[in-house]
């Protein structure tokens, strides 16, 4: 019998819900299916495959304590903690009522990134995965029981972001097999320290579950700068329990020098033939270099303070100082005080040897402590020459009220007086000047790699006037943005100024007109 108005039929009703009871059944027997060479996750709606990498299945296969994955966008990397999340879940024993359970806890730097992209990056593969139970409070917490045809399993998973310091206290408390920290440059190191003692057999502990298992931490990011504490606990210590794996780069040269595609890249199926063209269309080499290759670098958000700056030709690895002549400082005050040592040579090159920094200390205890016995170990053959300070150090100082800041260096032998100005535009405009200067075929600004790191990372990246959230054309602030680069810089600033405007002022001065008149040509007046 035909239904009325187009609707279905009794018959045609009842098989679309045998259809549903069937899935439904067929998933709880058999929510995901784990392969040798991939992982099927049987969705509402159609399959979902996973297929790991060469990288990701190497990855797979490694037990290493704390395993990191880094390359350029679009390359997979989030895919592959997600399902090494579910894989690492179903490898459990049965500790718990027969069951194969876990705990893992995924984090991300701010509490809007962790919504918008690592919850919806594993939704994407996970969100229909068995039956699911959602909790908001006190974390955002989803429960998942599903079966792969050998057994149920259980895995619970807690949400974190990390917008603030205090927020690392939610790590403090927490016990779990696994953790996955989403973007890993972006997180403060304390969070892998702390996590650290929050695996390692936490989640079950031995007293629940005697057979062995793995835990640990696995973390994915796109390359940071060499200044970066990834680099220096991956790449310079290489510590034992520690272990990265680099993706191919995105892009590759031809014999004409231009970019194209590289077909043996990660994840190379799944993205646009021009992907990795495009993305590197009109952007900077450190861009490039970054997010299309794959390797480490600097890139800021900002607007550069400095555009002038050339990594490449204003940078060296290690500057020694010239015996015999005196090194110049330039300081900085507050809870966060800085120390630059530079030199002047011969032809005039303005050369930062060294930086000294702190935080909250005073800058008695800063001056006493750290830069005067640094300098006599650095610079036993260099007498001090110039010493210029942050104006409004005349002040009382945070800390000791009894002396000024100024007062407290001079006190300690360091014959210092303030900096010419503190108005922003003539100090950065001393800076520029040796920036954009050449001597002798050299630039007359250079810096130590090695000796001044921090002071280098501002220029290439932190440094930076930041955007103003308003919509139509790009606005920034006038003032730089405040940050562990800043205080050095701004005492390069002091002790540049008072050698860039003598210079300055001279090449400004007019020129003295030279009378050129000739009797023979007087007619022409």
């Amino acid at each position: 019998m035909k239904a009325r108005n187009g609707e279905p039929t009794l018959r045609e009703m009842m098989s679309t819900c045998r259809n549903y009871l069937d899935e439904v059944t067929r998933r709880s027997k058999c929510a995901i299916t784990f392969e040798k060479e991939r992982t099927i996750i049987h969705a509402s709606d159609k399959d979902k495959i996973y297929i790991p990498t060469f990288t990701g299945q190497s990855m797979h296969d490694d037990n290493s304590f704390v395993r990191l994955i880094m390359g350029p966008y679009g390359s997979g990397k989030s895919t592959w903690c997600v399902n090494e999340i579910v894989r690492r879940t179903a490898s459990m024993p049965r500790w718990y009522k027969g069951r194969r359970r876990a705990r893992c806890a995924i984090v991300r730097n701010t509490s809007g990134e962790l919504q918008s992209t690592t919850l919806q990056t594993w939704l994407q593969w996970f969100g229909d995965l068995g039956d699911c139970k959602r909790r908001q409070k006190p974390l955002l917490t989803y429960e998942y029981t599903f079966n792969d045809g050998h057994g149920v399993i259980e895995l619970e998973l807690i949400f974190i972001a990390l917008d603030r310091e205090e927020d690392l206290r939610k790590i403090k408390s927490l016990e779990v097999t696994f953790a996955y920290i989403n973007e890993l440059s972006e997180v403060p190191q304390g969070a892998l320290a702390h996590f650290k003692g929050r695996v390692n057999h936490r989640y079950p502990s031995r007293a629940f579950c005697a057979d062995p298992y793995w835990s640990g931490i696995i973390a994915d990011t796109n390359p940071p700068d060499v200044d970066h504490w990834i680099y220096k606990d991956f790449e310079l210590k290489a510590l034992d329990s520690y272990r990265i794996f680099k993706q191919p780069p995105g892009l590759l040269k031809d014999e004409d020098g231009k970019w194209y595609q590289n077909p043996k890249c990660d994840n190379y199926d799944n993205l646009a033939d021009d992907y990795y063209t495009k993305l590197a269309e009109g952007q900077t080499e450190d861009f490039v270099k970054v997010y299309c290759l794959g390797e480490y670098g600097s890139v800021g958000f900002g607007k550069k303070v400095y555009p002038e700056y050339n990594d490449d030709i204003h940078s060296i690895s290690r500057i020694v100082a010239i015996q015999g002549l005196p090194i110049h400082l330039g300081w900085d005050f507050g809870l966060t005080p800085a120390c630059i040592v530079c030199q002047i040579s011969p032809r005039g090159q303005l050369r930062i040897l060294k930086e000294y920094t702190a935080e909250d200390m005073g800058i008695r205890t800063f001056a006493k402590n750290i830069v005067i016995p640094s300098l006599e170990r650095d610079f036993p053959y260099n007498k001090i020459g110039i010493s210029r300070a942050d104006p409004s150090g005349t002040a009382g100082d945070d800390i000791m009220e009894e002396l000024s800041c100024i007062g407290e260096l001079n006190s300690l032998g360091i014959d210092t007086a303030p900096a010419r100005t503190n108005d922003l535009e003539p100090r950065i405009g001393a800076v520029r000047y040796f920036l954009n200067t050449m001597i002798d075929g050299q630039p007359a600004f250079q810096i130590s790699r090695e000796g001044a790191p921090i002071l280098r990372r501002g220029f290439t990246k932190d440094y930076c006037f930041k955007r103003i959230s308003v919509s139509g054309e790009e606005r920034y602030r006038e003032i730089p943005h405040k940050n562990m680069s800043s205080h050095p810089h701004d005492g390069v600033q002091y002790i540049t100024m008072e050698f860039a405007a003598d210079r300055i002022l001279s090449e400004k001065a007019p020129v003295a007109k030279v009378d050129m008149f000739n009797p023979t040509f007087r007619w022409q007046n």
